[in-house]
């Protein structure tokens, strides 16, 4: 088994990047069931689809000390580790703010909103391109050309909720954005840990936690456009959890220990997070605070889905990491191995619909077929097939955006 890379790491995050697209599309069609929907942002409670978000930060907490761990061992300095870092959460912040406006883009400009969306996302594609042989001649061209293009296509952004020449507003900073501020804050906890320990990385989930209370009961000043609870205090501890389990199991082999034994560490730990989480919420009554509830990142909806994501992980990883059972289907693999790319494809190919509606008398024939139950749910899941089959065939031309 590679030392940098756990296959049952990648497996969850295939299931869970599916289950995203799947649930997303659903989310349009007539009839989905409550537990395939959101909990509205007024309701304490949660559901399959509010799983899916915190499902992805546990497990790119998972990946720190796989990728991390892998460069120090190595013999990486860590200030060339920390520029790594400060990159890709950059890079994903930059990211998630375009694609967050492309939701709210719907005032007359030069570029209908499905047509900014559609140039954004391939200028995005570009720039974040990894370089294959062949490619490397053109590449200062193409990253001059990519960043032109963004550039422009900031100031060519309209939207009836900013005025301006630039009207593009980081809103909620989007998906990538908010993981790219957790992961920031994580990977520098996860590199100023004496040691890597565990125990210093649970208290540091645990500290963590402490800063969402102390924003939710005014104790901290407000900071512009970043909430210090949510962003920085409980996301980020939904990504040291993770952190927490493969740094574990590492110095568990690092002891000689059996590799099929730490299951049962893991299980105890998803244990621990979904009890800690339940306790919490029994205060549900006194404020907020102690909700479960995805739209406010509450401790008690962290805490249970790390839980839930962590016992999930261990059944893939007795099967595919401890068993050995390395045949899995190649949808399921090429989602875990190509996240970033179905996350962009998605809104690319909605956006194409939605400009080829011209072409049918201004009928969008895919938003059609959400009117039924059964045929939407049919359309669904094939919308997620369709993305990640795309990113496999794009791949396969060295189309692959590396952070």
């Amino acid at each position: 088994m590679s030392a940098r890379r756990l296959l049952s790491v990648d497996l969850l995050r295939g299931i869970d990047v599916l289950l995203m697209l799947f649930v997303n599309e659903m989310a349009g069609v007539t009839g989905t069931p409550a537990f395939l929907r959101h909990v509205p942002s007024g309701a304490d409670g949660m559901t399959l689809t509010d799983v899916v978000f915190p499902a992805f930060l546990f497990i790119t907490g998972m990946s720190i000390p796989l990728a991390l761990g892998a460069r120090m061992v190595a013999g990486e300095p860590r200030s060339r580790i920390l520029r790594h870092v400060v990159g890709r959460s950059v890079s994903l912040i930059v990211i998630g703010v375009f694609m967050v406006n492309a939701e709210h883009g719907n005032a007359p400009g030069w570029l209908s909103p499905a047509a900014w969306n559609v140039l954004m996302t391939i200028a995005v594609l570009v720039l974040w391109q990894a370089p294959i042989e062949r490619q490397r001649r053109w590449r200062p061209l193409l990253i001059g050309l990519a960043v032109t293009a963004l550039v422009a296509l900031a100031f060519l952004y309209r939207s009836t909720d900013a005025t301006g020449p630039l009207q593009l507003r980081p809103q909620w900073w989007g998906i990538l954005g908010l993981i790219g501020w957790a992961y920031l804050v994580a990977s520098l906890i996860y590199l100023l840990a004496p040691g890597n320990r565990p125990l210093v990385l649970l208290a540091a989930t645990a500290a963590l936690y402490g800063l969402f209370f102390a924003d939710a009961f005014n104790a901290i000043g407000r900071v512009p456009y970043v909430s210090i609870g949510s962003t920085l205090g409980s996301h980020a501890a939904l990504v040291v959890s993770g952190t927490v389990v493969t740094a574990a199991m590492q110095r568990h082999r690092a002891r000689g220990s059996s590799p099929g034994a730490f299951g049962w560490y893991a299980i105890a730990y998803s244990g621990l997070l979904i009890a800690a989480g339940w306790m919490l919420h029994q205060f549900h009554g006194v404020h907020r605070a102690f909700w479960i509830s995805k739209p406010q990142a509450t401790p008690a909806w962290c805490l249970i889905s790390a839980g839930m994501t962590c016992a999930a992980w261990v059944i893939l990883y007795e099967l595919a990491d401890v068993k050995g059972r390395r045949h899995w289907p190649d949808v399921i693999r090429t989602a875990g191995e190509m996240a970033l790319l179905a996350y962009l494809l998605a809104p690319l190919l909605l956006s194409l619909f939605e400009w080829s509606a011209t072409l049918t008398g201004g009928v969008n024939l895919y938003g059609a077929l959400g009117e039924s139950l059964l045929i939407g749910t049919i359309r669904s899941a094939v919308f997620a097939w369709l993305v990640v089959w795309m990113c496999g065939r794009m791949r396969a031309f060295g189309i692959q955006p590396r952070l």
